[in-house]
């Protein structure tokens, strides 16, 4: 559940406004200040400070916010023949294997399930 925040959009305007007239970061800090747990009064930290401003910036229509477009990986399948062998046509391609080079297979380790397929060293 996403908390509410601490100051309003019109306090996020007037932050957004002293940052463009050249305010240093340390006094627009000091001056949207706020009470913590004990009551007593703090200055707005630095995360916070760049949080409201990127909420104001957003609000002002300076920078667009959308969610990033998922790029949808196309999977490709091979099959097992019924004499148990594997047919990679594009291994190369997807490795950089050259012609002649040699690998094993190497059983899973521990709880993984994951065979290795590594390059023999000669």
């Amino acid at each position: 559940m996403a908390r509410t925040s601490r100051w309003t959009k019109e306090d996020r305007a007037r932050l957004l406004k002293q940052v463009k007239d050249g305010v240093p970061e340390q006094e627009i800090r000091e001056g949207f200040s706020t009470k913590n747990a004990k009551g007593d009064t703090r200055a707005m930290t630095a995360v916070e400070f760049a949080q409201q401003l990127k909420q104001a910036m957003v609000e002002a229509g300076e920078i667009k916010q959308s969610s990033r477009p998922s790029a949808v990986e196309k999977k490709t399948i091979y099959q097992v023949t019924t004499t148990g062998r594997l047919t990679i046509s594009d291994f190369s391609e997807m490795t950089g294997a050259k012609e002649g080079e040699s690998y094993y297979l190497e059983k899973p380790r521990g709880r993984s399930k994951a065979w290795r397929l590594l390059p023999v060293n000669s």
